[in-house]
């Protein structure tokens, strides 16, 4: 106990030996494990006081790609659970003004699922959360926007458990090609025939048919544009081809090579329509102008438009989203 007690009187002289030095310079260096020094000025300070450290178990990376990202999550507690989400950065910005308010709407957002999902909430936690080290995909984004990316750990009542860590990003704009795709259409008794004609018959592009009534956000309901429209389709449908490395299975399935003729069945009467055409990259994002025929109210088609590729490319607001047993579910 004395010996103790010894030690301890040691180490106070010493701490107070050090306090009082450093107020007479008004430096103190520290000496570092990797054999550097760092020396900072204590100019103005009365005391000193000796604070552990608390060290966040999670850590996020980002791969940052114009049409989705890859979020690469470490956490050193094989035990922990921890909960990842995203927005626009400017819905977050507005909504979330403190760390405490974005934890909160977390918890009564894990409470409404449970309850959605007829399920308790120690089990919706363990669902829609992560353990261990993971990589996953956030793939309904469009080129050129800001977002944010969060994560926190959380316990078995939905209470945050660590720090928040949030990485603020912008999806990589697009490099514009010059290149476009020709479109000619001719309605008969059986629908819409539509042949495109690409100017490079080796790059991929998409082709569409849809009416014009559903270019609307999902979450606001305000108008979208073409380009927008057609670019959220086509995010939102990257996730599945992502998580399982089949990127080129995605453009065998979805994007067209070469000349394309193909037959539009069914059109309503009294619906607008548009038939669109352009250029995908390899992150599948539009990269060129669009080839636009308007199928109007009567039926009657428009001549071939084109929707020019701006600058820079805005999008709609994106939601939130959580993992699931392995599959990505949006509220």
């Amino acid at each position: 106990m004395k010996t103790i007690l010894r030690n301890m009187a040691l180490c106070a002289f010493s701490l107070c030996s050090i306090a009082t030095y450093a107020q007479q310079d008004r430096n103190v260096v520290f000496h570092m494990s990797d054999k550097t020094t760092k020396t900072v000025s204590l100019a103005g300070v009365d005391s000193l006081t000796f604070e552990k450290a608390v060290r966040n178990p999670l850590n996020l990376d980002l791969d940052i790609h114009s049409t989705y990202v890859k979020m690469i999550m470490t956490c050193s507690d094989p035990n922990m659970h921890y909960y990842v989400s995203y927005l626009e950065k400017e819905v977050f910005d507005a909504e979330y003004p403190t760390d405490e308010a974005l934890v909160a709407d977390d918890k009564t957002w894990m409470e409404e699922m449970a309850k959605s999902y007829g399920m308790s909430l120690s089990e919706m936690v363990s669902s829609f959360t992560y353990t261990g080290n993971s990589d996953d995909y956030q793939a309904n984004l469009l080129p050129g926007r800001e977002y944010v990316v969060w994560m926190h750990g959380m316990d078995e009542q939905a209470n945050s458990s660590t720090p928040v860590t949030k990485i603020a990003f912008r999806t990589k704009n697009v490099d514009r090609i010059a290149n476009t795709v020709t479109l000619t259409a001719e309605k008969t008794a059986e629908g819409i025939n539509v042949t495109a004609t690409p100017d490079d018959k080796t790059k991929n592009y998409t082709l569409g048919f849809f009416p014009t009534l559903k270019m609307r956000d999902e979450m606001t309901g305000e108008p979208q544009g073409t380009r927008d429209y057609m670019q959220t389709g086509i995010s939102s449908a990257l996730y599945d081809y992502l998580v399982n490395n089949e990127m080129p299975l995605f453009f065998e399935n979805n994007a067209f090579k070469g000349d394309t003729k193909i037959t539009y069945t069914n059109p309503k009467d009294g619906t607008e329509y548009y038939i669109v055409a352009a250029y995908l990259d390899d992150d599948a994002a539009i990269c060129s102008d669009i080839s636009q025929i308007t199928v109007n109210k009567d039926g009657s088609l428009s001549d071939v438009t084109m929707v020019k590729a701006p600058a820079k490319l805005f999008g709609k607001t994106v939601r939130r989203y959580a993992k699931a047993d392995g599959i990505r579910r949006q509220n």
